[in-house]
């Protein structure tokens, strides 16, 4: 029986991935959860995340905004935050989800950063792709090459997925909020992923094992985009705290609970037999998927999926 999962998120410098992940777990934390799973982080992952969340509600409590990099803890090689996945208080698997340092991606053979990045990548079932929306939509190329690569992910992504298990690839749009107002400038977003990332897509599409999920989120849902500066050679992206706006973050729990279904889905499928037959006497398998089907409608619909749909299909049987 699979009872460890890896996660891996990746991404460039300055994206949001720990942004991303102090929110998401803040607001996963704080979900009324009747179905019975409950994640529990490790003591260090939750004082990690914990202080990331209360640097950043800091930060946003200033009239004025300041990015937030020099300011939450940065990542050094890959660090990997423990969890626990609970169903009724008994622990059902283990999580660890591995937060890169952005320069990883890039960093060359026969470095050991990058080799255990390579080798955190072929353990990984769930692989995170944090990107950039105010570079992905106004960027030039140029720009989109130095915040977000979608060729060097690819390159990262290529022998992964061919490996035969199956990936769940999530698509995490961040600083995206001035996108997400209405149907029409959602779809810009979606349109300059889609060309940006056409051949991570078509890989995808050409895969059985693999399902690919765009979810734009709200990390902050009080600052937003305003535009490009360039200082010399150099170009800055330029956001704004919105007074009037709080700090709200919108969809943030969504990659977590596709990564959560997904784990879950695959645990399940992959019990002994003799733990099968003792879930099926005592009658706990039936309670687990009905558990599992609760958890899996708090999934939200409007997310655009590439690839393989049955693979994050949750149904009670």
């Amino acid at each position: 029986m699979l009872n460890r999962f890896v996660m891996i998120m990746v991404g460039l410098d300055g994206v949001g991935k720990t942004t991303l992940l102090s929110t998401m777990y803040h607001e996963l934390s704080r979900i009324d959860n009747p179905a019975g799973f409950e994640v529990a982080a490790s003591e260090d992952t939750h004082r990690d995340l914990h202080d990331a969340y209360k640097k950043l509600s800091t930060i946003l409590a200033q009239p004025t905004f300041t990015p937030t990099w020099p300011l939450l803890k940065g990542t050094a090689g890959i660090v990997e935050r423990q969890f626990e996945i609970l169903f009724k208080g008994k622990k059902e698997l283990e999580l660890v989800l591995c937060d890169i340092a952005g320069g990883l991606v890039r960093a060359k053979e026969g470095n050991p950063d990058f080799d255990e990045l390579k080798n955190k990548l072929e353990e990984a079932i769930v692989i995170m792709n944090v990107i950039d929306g105010s570079v992905l939509v106004e960027g030039d190329e140029l720009l989109s090459i130095q915040k977000n690569d979608p060729a060097q992910i690819y390159k990262l992504l290529l022998p992964i997925l061919r490996q035969g298990k199956n990936y769940l690839i999530l698509f995490v749009i961040t600083k995206c909020e001035a996108w997400l107002k209405n149907e029409k400038t959602r779809k810009q977003l979606e349109t300059a992923f889609e060309t940006q990332y056409e051949m991570i897509l078509k890989l995808i599409e050409g895969l059985d094992n693999v399902v690919g999920v765009l979810i734009p989120v709200k990390t902050m849902g009080c600052v937003e985009f305003t535009r490009i500066d360039s200082k010399g050679e150099e170009k800055e992206v330029i956001f704004v705290r919105k007074p009037n706006l709080r700090f709200k973050p919108v969809d943030i729990e969504q990659p977590q609970r596709y990564a959560l279904a997904f784990a879950l889905v695959q645990h399940n499928q992959h019990r002994s037999q003799w733990n099968k037959f003792m879930r099926w006497f005592w009658n706990e398998d039936v309670a687990f998927q009905k558990a599992l089907t609760e958890f899996a409608e708090g999934r939200s619909r409007s997310f655009k999926i590439y690839g393989n749909l049955s693979l994050i299909e949750v149904t009670e049987s």
